[in-house]
């Protein structure tokens, strides 16, 4: 699939949330009281163990901790999509994390509206390719209405995207070669697992937008947009980066991308 981003792989299990690779103090150096991004990332630690049959608690309060803490968005969404997921799996579920997806990106206009011209293409591209490829699998198959609605998703989302960008980057028609001789089954070059197609595009174009999502990091951690936006303009346009990228990795571990998987982040070797 995609071999020019940085990709992620996932650190945890769907019993339970690992140890963090990264330390989040209690308490800053001065002994102030705890930071919201400490308070955050606390709660949702401790949702773990307080909330452990209640997905959707667990959910929200990692979705959280990705707002507050910008500097640990792909830990916290990661974690995010993976309390969604554990107890998805079957047509039903598929719907709802389709539904869930479709939402998403119908609320994008935030983001949008704070992304400069060059992650802008990126996360157009990311999510008009990813359209296309749907749109090619779903060709091959009989019973892939759903595959259609996730791949109108995309190219909503790109559309959405596009509204707000100086120029349009979308090619509409990609590559197909590799598409075409792995349409049920690929390798993941980030770690060589086997998984579903469908699967291995959500997962790219999750990763494609925690890119750009780590690339909007300010100095403060916080989402850099125009200064004369104010404080709930970046809010709402970290939220609906949040809430895309749960979207998409929910929807790839739905599709049967390894949820517990080993992970870190990485560069692709060339």
């Amino acid at each position: 699939m995609r071999t020019g981003i940085a990709v992620l792989l996932l650190a945890v299990s769907l019993s339970g949330c690992a140890p963090s690779a990264v330390h989040v103090s209690q308490h800053d150096p001065d002994n102030l009281r705890p930071t919201a991004c400490e308070q955050a990332w606390t709660r949702a630690r401790q949702s773990e163990q307080l909330h452990k049959n209640q997905s959707g608690n667990r959910a929200q309060a990692w979705t959280q901790a990705a707002r507050e803490c910008p500097a640990r968005l792909d830990e916290a969404t990661v974690h995010a999509a993976q309390a969604l997921t554990a107890s998805q799996g079957g047509q039903t579920n598929r719907q709802t994390a389709t539904l869930r997806l479709v939402q998403a990106a119908q609320r994008l206009d935030p983001l949008a509206n704070a992304l400069p011209v060059e992650l802008a293409d990126q996360a157009i591209t990311g999510e008009d390719r990813s359209g296309f490829e749907l749109s090619v699998l779903a060709a091959r198959k009989t019973d892939a209405a759903w595959m259609l609605t996730l791949a109108d998703a995309h190219t909503a989302a790109a559309q959405i995207l596009v509204g707000h960008s100086k120029h349009d980057p979308r090619q509409g028609v990609y590559p197909t070669t590799d598409l075409l001789a792995h349409p049920d089954e690929s390798t993941d070059p980030a770690n060589g697992i086997q998984t579903p197609t469908p699967a291995l595009i959500e997962m790219d174009t999750a990763r494609s937008l925690l890119a750009v999502g780590r690339k909007l990091n300010g100095s403060a951690g916080t989402i850099r947009t125009d200064v004369s936006q104010n404080a709930k303009s970046h809010q709402e346009a970290t939220s609906a980066l949040i809430d895309m990228v749960v979207a998409h990795l929910s929807m790839a571990m739905n599709l049967g991308y390894p949820a517990t998987s080993s992970a870190l982040l990485q560069t692709p070797k060339h």
